[in-house]
């Protein structure tokens, strides 16, 4: 017997607010054992990213050696790598170990919150001819998007679909891309998936400034998929559809999205840091509320 495992391979930062340590949070509070690759260090604050630090790639490669030849896994996230040789590592790694892996959630971070890079321009394009091939899922923003397909930002709800559908077209069976940067006052984020396309809307929070909602969002995600890997047979996990219906992706995103949203507006009345102003985190903890 055991839980569902997942691995994050992230950078580590100094807040707790994104990075391996906002996956590792998001997967115990979804029922998911957690373990980490660290591929950077972050040094960050409620005012910024101070600096970052990539670990040399043949150390981010051996440590996703060292957990696939070990843990029994049902997915892995991948989410900022910092550089081109970390993700040329990654994506070999992840070749070689296939099937020790489970399903690949890659979640593209190259820009923090805050406007900072976080990836080369070599890495990003890295990202979109040897990672995003390799993902069974994809968790982009919109300029995330744009920037692997090297096309501008999209502007409404079909270019993002036409977007989301090029990306799939590259490998992925899901694509996701959250649509927060249009305008209006509800967010609609979309998802291509093998049963067709969604649009699924959620209402805009005016003035909350959040770090890690989207990263929190990919390592939900993952937990999901490898919760109903475990179980590894249909209609388990209740919330979730029978295996192989069109509807799987569609219950696990939403169900996801939930997660974030309820976060989100429990971390309302958080005031964990010294100084005021800038990003605060989500509120990992909703289920571990007792009341």
């Amino acid at each position: 017997m055991r839980p569902p495992l997942v691995l994050t391979i992230a950078a580590s930062e100094t807040d707790g607010a994104a990075g391996l340590q906002a996956d590792l949070k998001t997967f115990t509070a979804l029922g998911a054992y957690g373990a980490s690759v660290v591929s950077m260090v972050t040094v960050v604050t409620a005012a910024g990213v101070e600096s970052t630090h990539p670990l040399p790639a043949g150390v981010v490669r051996r440590q996703i050696e060292a957990v696939a030849g070990d843990l029994r896994l049902d997915a892995t996230k991948i989410g900022a790598l910092g550089s081109a040789a970390a993700v040329t590592e990654v994506a070999a790694a992840v070749r070689a170990h296939r099937g020790q892996l489970g399903t690949i959630v890659l979640d593209p971070v190259m820009v923090s919150a805050y406007g900072t890079p976080l990836i080369t321009a070599e890495g990003a394009a890295a990202l979109a001819t040897e990672l995003v091939p390799l993902a069974d899922v994809l968790c982009a923003t919109m300029a995330e998007a744009a920037q692997l397909l090297g096309r501008p930002l999209a502007t409404s709800i079909d270019e993002i679909r036409e977007q989301a559908l090029a990306l799939q077209a590259k490998g992925p069976r899901a694509v996701l891309i959250t649509g927060g940067r249009l305008e209006g006052e509800g967010v609609v984020d979309v998802l291509v998936h093998e049963g067709g396309t969604d649009l699924l809307r959620a209402r805009r929070v005016p003035g909350r400034r959040v770090r890690g909602a989207g990263t929190t969002l990919s390592a939900a995600i993952a937990a999901q998929l490898a919760r109903i890997a475990e179980f590894d047979r249909a209609g388990e996990l209740g919330e979730i559809g029978e295996k192989g219906t069109d509807d799987d992706m569609v219950t696990i995103v939403a169900s996801a999205r939930e997660f974030v949203a309820s976060a989100t507006e429990n971390a309302s009345d958080w005031r964990l840091s010294q100084h005021e102003g800038g990003y605060g985190p989500v509120n990992h903890l909703i289920t571990l509320d007792k009341d």
